[in-house]
């Protein structure tokens, strides 16, 4: 019972870590696989049907957009890579102007048009981690803690 609050502070602590290094993994080889491949790619958090939204945190998804729906079809679209997310402690939160999604444009690899952050937000008493992941049109991401850049959350 003493033990428990430490536990699940360093249970939030890992969750916040590993989601860090899926997200701007992601983002990383979204950026390098579009120019590789000279095609438009698109990552979204998406919920478990595979449906892009701005608020969902069951994955992340990066996938060619065959019929340019801007959401992954299983019967039409190419999954490059799903990474699971869903996490206990926090939700996570996609802006990238009013779009529900980040293009990456096969000629360069970058996010040309499209600039924002993915915000991890503790929804847990034992988490402190709050940050956010930003990138810009060239395709930089930052992690940014938030005590050096307030969340909002």
């Amino acid at each position: 019972v003493i033990a428990t609050p430490n536990i699940m502070t360093q249970l939030a602590k890992m969750e916040a870590k590993r989601i860090r290094y899926a997200i701007t993994t992601t983002l990383s080889m979204a950026k390098a696989e579009s120019y590789t491949r000279r095609q438009n790619l698109i990552l979204c958090l998406s919920d478990s049907a595979g449906r892009c939204n701005k608020n969902h945190d069951g994955s992340i998804l990066l996938f060619i957009d065959n019929n340019d729906d801007k959401n992954f079809d299983a019967d039409t679209d190419e999954l490059f890579d799903q990474q699971r997310l869903d996490p206990k402690y926090a939700r996570l939160q996609l802006r990238a102007g009013n779009r529900h999604y980040i293009k990456f444009w096969g000629d360069s690899g970058k996010p040309r048009g499209f600039f924002g952050h993915i915000k991890y937000c503790p929804t847990s008493t034992y988490n402190q981690t709050m940050y956010q992941i930003s990138f810009n049109q060239v395709g930089i991401i930052k992690y940014k803690p938030n005590e050096s850049h307030p969340t909002g959350c």
